[in-house]
């Protein structure tokens, strides 16, 4: 069984939905864990608890290890990873789960909107793992695991959401080619699970309703423990989880067209080499990434 025995991780935005599950799956297999969800200190008792609390005590209860923190992943990044070093002296795993999620049509009011999801979602993401990286790089085995989504295919009213989650992506992919220097692996998931979040949007009922029939948050966990342990094997990869099925989501090239004497007429010809699916081959692992080509 993979064990996180003498670990600790952060997992951002797990009041609720799937980060709380992360935090109590990894738990369950031995971690410490700080909580991070906003909403402020209650110190109280039962229904009284902030829902890092509840989560908090749900893992106490069952003989974990957990701490709350109420900071803002955007405001605060270095108050949770210090929460993690004050509570359990090092930090070797951080979970960027945090995020909203708010559905707006393109107009010219959307700025705003796109301002608040990349600062959530991708500054949040970069500044939390900004914090821990020398703790990280400090543990001998850090992971970072982010959290992108499906939607990157494309959503209707969803230009704030699917342009960070976008971010998201290339940040995971990118920061990996430094976390290999440093002992580091940073991935992602995509997932997809019935939360608060799907039940507030924009769907059918009867989607919805498939939704927490099919695709529970508790078939996400396993792939984010996964990424998090210390003998995970991919670093800079991207795997879509839903239902109990695992992909790896990756973008890629095709074979294309080549013309030194390149005109639109040509590009216009040749439009169906260009889109041609069948000679598409995706982005190489980032062990096997040859970089020599890029921009050439």
């Amino acid at each position: 069984m993979l064990s996180f025995d003498g670990r600790v991780a952060i997992v951002t935005g797990s009041g609720r939905g799937l980060g709380a599950s992360h935090a109590k799956f990894l738990a369950s297999r031995g971690a410490a864990v700080v909580v991070n969800d906003l909403g402020g200190s209650a110190q109280g008792t039962g229904a009284d608890r902030t829902p890092a609390e509840q989560v908090v005590a749900e893992i106490v209860a069952a003989g974990g290890r957990a701490v709350a923190n109420f900071d803002s992943v955007t405001d605060a990044p270095e108050g949770i990873v210090r929460t993690a070093i004050d509570a359990f002296g090092r930090l070797d795993i951080l979970v960027n789960n945090a995020g909203i999620n708010q559905v707006h049509a393109f107009d010219a009011g959307i700025l705003p909107s796109i301002r608040k999801h990349m600062e959530v979602h991708f500054f949040g993401t970069a500044g939390v793992t900004a914090a821990a990286w020398p703790h990280l790089i400090e543990s001998g085995s850090g992971r970072v695991v982010n959290t992108t989504s499906p939607t990157l295919i494309g959503f209707p009213e969803q230009t704030p959401y699917v342009s960070a989650k976008g971010a998201i992506f290339a940040f995971t992919r990118t920061l990996a080619f430094e976390a290999q220097e440093v002992g580091i692996k940073v991935n992602a998931i995509a997932p997809t699970a019935a939360t608060r979040m799907s039940d507030e949007a924009d769907l059918p009922d009867d989607f919805k309703q498939f939704m927490r029939d099919n695709l529970p948050t508790s078939l996400v966990s396993p792939v984010v423990a996964y990424l998090a342990h210390q003998e995970c094997a991919v670093n800079g990869e991207v795997l879509q989880a839903q239902g109990g099925e695992v992909q790896r989501l990756v973008l890629g090239f095709n074979k294309g067209f080549t013309s030194k004497e390149l005109t639109p007429e040509l590009i216009q010809q040749h439009l169906d080499e260009i889109l041609d699916p069948a000679t598409h081959e995706p982005f190489k692992t980032i062990d096997e990434q040859d970089l020599s080509a890029v921009g050439k």
